[in-house]
Order: structure tokens, then sequence, then C-alpha cells
């Protein structure tokens, strides 16, 4: 795609637009924010949707779970949110995080990677390190939330790191 080497990853500038995830896939996003920066940019642009999904919630809240149960909501309340679902709920406690990342370069097809980590929610909150719903996500393996785990045990594992491990090798 790009000769011999791609060009190094920078952030996007200050006055990058915050766009508006309007499909319902995470793929789609994904895709929309790239060309979008790529478009701005003139450059080739790394971007990513995610979600948690909750069986005991229909696989919910998905592209959708950074505005569940609102936009306006914390993050405290989004966990909140899902713990009460599931405690009212079928009894499962399944669940998965999803990331899709997206390069897209102008000129070219964007190239996506996939990557999903299975785990369960947690009782409660548990652990200071990570963000979002990192506190709820108990990974079976490590018997523990990915907030209780240094972040280099969790990006080992991830979702964002399984996409992007993904993207790399079609890459290569």
């Amino acid at each position: 795609m790009w000769g011999a080497a791609p060009p190094a990853l920078v952030p996007p500038p200050e006055s990058y637009p915050e766009v508006d995830e309007i499909y319902e896939t995470y793929e789609a996003n994904a895709i929309l924010k790239a060309r979008t920066l790529a478009a701005l940019t003139g450059r080739p642009a790394l971007a990513d949707d995610s979600g948690i999904e909750v069986e005991a919630m229909g696989w919910a809240p998905g592209v959708r779970s950074a505005r569940t149960p609102s936009a306006e909501a914390s993050w405290t309340e989004r966990n909140a949110h899902i713990l009460a679902a599931v405690d009212s709920g079928p009894g499962t406690r399944r669940a998965r995080f999803v990331c899709v990342c997206a390069l897209a370069a102008p000129g070219f097809d964007p190239v996506i990677g996939r990557g999903e980590v299975e785990g369960l929610v947690a009782q409660s909150p548990r652990g200071d390190n990570g963000f979002g719903y990192d506190p709820i996500f108990l990974y079976p393996p490590y018997g523990k939330t990915f907030a209780e785990v240094p972040p280099e045990m969790k990006h080992a594992v991830s979702h964002r790191g399984r996409a992007i491990r993904a993207l790399r090798e079609i890459l290569e």
C-alpha cells in the first residue's frame, strides 16, 4: 500500500472534529472515522469502534456502548446500568468486548481488523486501572476484571489488542 514502510502514526490534529457513530456496525463506524480523518489530513488514518455486548441484554449495548443508558451518563452510571440489567435478567453474566480497527488511506479501500474477548460481567465494579467498562468486565483466565490487571496484561488479550494484531496480519 505504501511501498517500503508505512508512515509513522501520529495523533489526530486538535481540530479533528468528533465523528458521530451513525452506523449499526462497528465496521462501518470505524471506517467512517478513519476515512474522515484520512480525508482531512491527506494521510493514512487509523480509527476504531468498540463496545461491550452482554448476553442478558440481548448482546446489547454493542455499538451504543458509549451512549447507554444515555450519552450524558458517566461511566459509573453506565456500569451500574449494565449491572442492574444483568442482575434482573435471565441469569447469565456472559459478555464480550468487541473492537474493529480500520485503516484508511486516500485512494485505497480501507483495511479492517476485528478483535473480541469473552468474559463475564462481575458482581460489582473492581479495580482502578483501565477505563469505561473495564471495572465490570471479568476475564476468567485471569480471575480479575480488566481494571484489576496491569495494562500490559490487559493489552495482551484485549479486544483492541486483538483487532490491531488482526489488522497487522492483513497488512503483512
